[in-house]
């Protein structure tokens, strides 16, 4: 039987190059785009070796190398990061959690390194490393536009954790991509417990029905609309609301933000 490599990357041409190479060793290769779908890749079980970009979008890299930790801590597989901006961010390697980083680089260098790379990874048993693996590469240097971009990411992150309110972040199929810490608390479950995880699983029974009824309804009302009832998780009332995403007019998923509150009547908003 081959052995199985997840990819995952948003560059659809990456994604190409690097399946082509891992099929050329043996490899059977499955495709994701993007961390909800790789974690949705996993549901079959584990994998011999995952390959991840370090910017992904919805579910990000930290989540779901947690996932994966969690997950299959009894049989780890290496997780390699493979990105263009490893170099800006070896000062995170071990917040990010990934065995080894590879930096994108020129495709014909980068062919040779990972070729190398994977042939001592397959001529020897995989154990977690006590440190985390850097390759490096000389004609490679962090760039100012990509500090930026991740100086934003990190500061929005910093935002929906410490923002005083549970907030779960939903897709468009109403699966969980995100939860603050808050939430987290107040639903008393894990972030590897809500991942890709149907939001309607993690109210009361009592409350599916309504809440279905508010991702419905903020879709079909016009302005800035918001729906807002009462719940109760582990018997402690808790008030529920509910916004949708709108990204480029577009309707791009919802967020459900948990708030601490004593019982009052269901309402509407708007």
């Amino acid at each position: 039987m081959p052995k199985k490599a997840l990819i995952v990357d948003n560059n659809y041409f990456f994604v190409e190059f690097l399946s082509e190479l891992l099929e050329k060793r043996g490899y059977r290769v499955i495709k994701a785009y993007d961390g909800k779908e790789g974690i949705a890749k996993l549901d079959d079980g584990p994998v011999d070796i995952v390959f991840a970009d370090l910017i992904m979008p919805k579910i990000d890299v930290r989540q779901f190398i947690e996932f994966i930790r969690t997950r299959y801590q009894q049989t780890p597989f290496p997780i390699v990061a493979l990105s263009g901006t490893v170099i800006e961010q070896l000062a995170e390697i071990d917040t990010i959690g990934a065995d080894f980083y590879i930096p994108k680089g020129p495709i014909d260098k980068l062919t040779i390194q990972l070729n190398e790379f994977m042939a001592e990874i397959e001529t020897q048993p995989f154990y977690p490393p006590t440190e985390r693996k850097v390759f490096k590469s000389r004609a490679i240097f962090p760039r100012r536009e990509a500090m930026e971009l991740l100086n934003t990411l990190q500061f929005h992150r910093a935002v929906i954790e410490h923002i005083g309110v549970g907030v779960i972040i939903v897709d468009q199929d109403t699966r969980v991509i995100n939860a603050n810490s808050l939430a987290l608390d107040i639903i008393q479950k894990s972030a590897v417990d809500v991942l890709n995880c149907k939001v309607a699983d993690l109210f009361p029974s009592q409350q599916r029905f309504e809440l279905k009824q508010a991702l419905e309804s903020v879709i079909r009302e016009q302005g800035d609309p918001k729906f807002s009832f009462y719940t109760s998780f582990n018997h402690h009332p808790t008030r529920t609301i509910v916004t949708p995403i709108l990204f480029e007019d577009n309707q791009s998923g919802w967020v459900v933000a948990l708030d601490d509150a004593e019982y009052a009547p269901s309402k509407k908003s708007q």
